[in-house]
């Protein structure tokens, strides 16, 4: 909670000397009209209703709605998708932390998409629970007490959440989210839950299933979720109980293009040196041009920006040699990253840097675990509000997200003249990457390869 809140001074900070603008807490931006302290319980107010049950015969989709604030001033749009970027850069940041720590190898996380669950489920937390992710995602009001707590307005943090996923969006650079939400066929969903699930995504699949039959439950489940993927995505459940209340997945795909392209005919097998002191032979694609570039000596690290066709871009981080990855990784902060950023120069670079595209599945509730928060997603976690049935529990949490880039590039750049000698600099041990939304400032995704061909 410390990281987050010196994270918050160092962003209001810093929006105060450029822009002159009142600073305005995080949850005064997503609260609802004339908040007050209250004790949120279950049930009685929340409107239910069933969902149908599948049917790969006849699929129905509930797509997103247009994402726009209510309040439509640029000003106040401006001031959420900073302030959120900052609360979901560092919880991601936290919550990889916990990732890599039990999958040492090759790594890709998302904190936008994480965040946005961590909201959805908090529209169905009553009691404690639900002052649990408020603290935990550092939306909780200044002036309230351990016992008392006002509730902020999930809809609007998710609204602005899409509103960053949108902003990456164009002719050349992709992404695009996915929410399933699958529940026992005896079972009410909440209504506030289900309109969750369509804010942050493009589109959203809820339907029902008899889970007494586990094994039938889970050809059903996966077929359904590879049908509505259009097959990008196969076999994501496994081990299903038939004790069941609710499954819920997301798929977040980022499918980007660089701005300036790698030329395939460099692209040459050059050694890549893994953690355990081999190495392997992958293709390294090799490019000259002007790139940010920062030496940052005190933490022992070369950090570089490859920009993508809009907005978005990729900052690279590699340890010096003899520096091992997990001590840059344990420093990381949002606060250094923006550092970081707006300490670089551009500097001619002749760069080599492995072709990687990745996909990955994790399991939020094991994260969770991991950080010694089960109470939020765990088995003693009260999500009253979220379906009509006692001791509601949620199974399993799952978030895939892929990242999918190549040499090509959204525009032709000549780099080759009035540059003096390039410094080379070659990308062939293990490193951390980040896929930022540069509007906001945003973490989409994030990764370290340790092998390229794992």
């Amino acid at each position: 909670m410390s990281k987050i809140l010196e994270a918050l001074l160092f962003f209001s900070c810093i929006s105060l000397l450029a822009a002159n603008r009142v600073y305005v807490h995080p949850f005064n931006l997503f609260a609802f009209d004339n908040a007050t302290c209250q004790n949120i319980q279950s049930t009685q107010n929340e409107k239910m209703f069933a969902p149908p049950l599948i049917d790969l015969h006849n699929i129905s989709e509930a797509v997103g709605s247009t994402h726009k604030d209510s309040d439509g001033t640029k000003q106040t749009i401006n001031q959420k998708t900073k302030a959120l970027a900052v609360l979901q850069n560092e919880l991601g940041l936290r919550l990889y932390n916990a990732l890599r720590k039990e999958k040492p190898g090759n790594t890709l996380f998302s904190p936008v998409n994480s965040f946005g669950t961590l909201v959805t489920f908090y529209l169905g937390a009553s009691g404690k629970t639900a002052t649990n992710f408020q603290n935990f995602l550092g939306l909780v009001k200044e002036t309230d007490t351990e016992n008392c707590t006002s509730p902020f307005d999930g809809h609007k943090v998710l609204t602005t959440l899409q509103h960053i996923n949108s902003l990456t969006d164009g002719s050349t650079d992709e992404l695009r989210t996915l929410v399933w939400t699958l529940v026992s066929s005896n079972v009410e969903l909440s209504e506030d839950f289900a309109r969750g699930t369509r804010d942050f995504s493009d589109h959203s699949y809820i339907g029902a299933v008899d889970f007494s039959k586990p094994t039938a439950a889970e050809a059903l489940v996966n077929a359904f979720i590879e049908r509505t993927s259009s097959g990008n995505t196969k076999s994501l459940f496994h081990d299903i109980s038939s004790s069941s209340d609710l499954l819920f997945a997301s798929s977040l795909h980022f499918k980007g293009k660089w701005k300036a392209a790698f030329q395939p005919e460099k692209t040459t097998e050059q050694e890549f040196q893994t953690p355990d002191k081999t190495s392997v032979s992958v293709p390294l694609m090799s490019r000259q041009g002007v790139y940010g570039f920062l030496n940052d000596k005190g933490n022992k690290c070369t950090i570089v920006k490859l920009p993508l066709s809009k907005k978005a871009f990729v900052l690279l981080v590699l340890p010096y040699e003899g520096t091992d990855l997990d001590h840059v990784e344990s420093i990381l902060s949002g606060g250094l990253i923006s550092l970081w950023h707006r300490h670089m120069s551009n500097r001619f670079l002749d760069l080599s840097l492995p072709k990687f595209s990745m996909t990955a599945v994790n399991d939020l509730k094991a994260i969770l675990t991991d950080l010694k928060l089960p109470y939020l997603l765990g088995e003693n976690a009260a999500f009253g509000r979220l379906g009509r049935k006692p001791n509601f529990t949620v199974d399993k949490v799952l978030n895939k997200v892929v990242f999918e880039v190549s040499e090509e590039g959204s525009e032709e750049q000549n780099e080759s003249q009035d540059h003096p000698a390039a410094t080379e600099l070659k990308i062939n041990r293990p490193f951390f990457f980040a896929i930022i939304e540069g509007n906001s400032d945003a973490i989409l995704l994030m990764g370290r390869i340790t092998n390229p061909l794992q």
